[in-house]
């Protein structure tokens, strides 16, 4: 019986630090999108055929985790990957050309972590920017 015991206290020994451990942390933050205007200064990405420059930064202490950045269900085209080990973050960001006039959905995952960011196009090439600029849905 002592054994039994004593085995039994040992597995429950073990269990017990797995239970305590702190949970898995990532998260994305924020998701950002601006274009370079005729004076390299960013203005807003609403006219289509712009050159966009999107990032989405994550923190937490499972930064390192794979993320995605998708615009309306389709990967962002040649993202690169950030990762700021002493400060516990990382960074995708990749340029994007809207194709045409419409609604955008740009969504960042890490992990179980989302942040979501609609824009809306509104100008053409020819005329510059729009009015709508960007639209911050808050999802999370």
């Amino acid at each position: 019986m002592r054994i039994a015991g004593l085995t039994a206290f040992a597995a429950g020994a073990l269990i017990l630090p797995a239970t305590l451990a702190p949970a898995a942390s990532a998260e994305v933050e924020d998701i950002t999108i601006y274009a370079l205007g005729t004076s390299e200064v960013p203005v807003a990405c609403d006219y289509v055929g712009a050159d966009c420059s999107v990032m989405a930064r994550m923190f937490g202490s499972d930064y390192a985790l794979p993320a995605t950045v998708t615009i309306n269900g389709r990967e962002l085209t040649s993202p690169e990957r950030l990762d700021y080990p002493d400060r516990q973050r990382s960074a995708i960001r990749g340029t994007w050309r809207p194709p045409a006039k419409g609604t955008y959905t740009i969504v960042a995952a890490q992990g179980s972590s989302t942040k979501t960011l609609v824009i809306e196009i509104t100008g053409d090439p020819q005329l510059g920017s729009g009015s709508a600029g960007l639209l911050p849905s808050g999802s999370s």
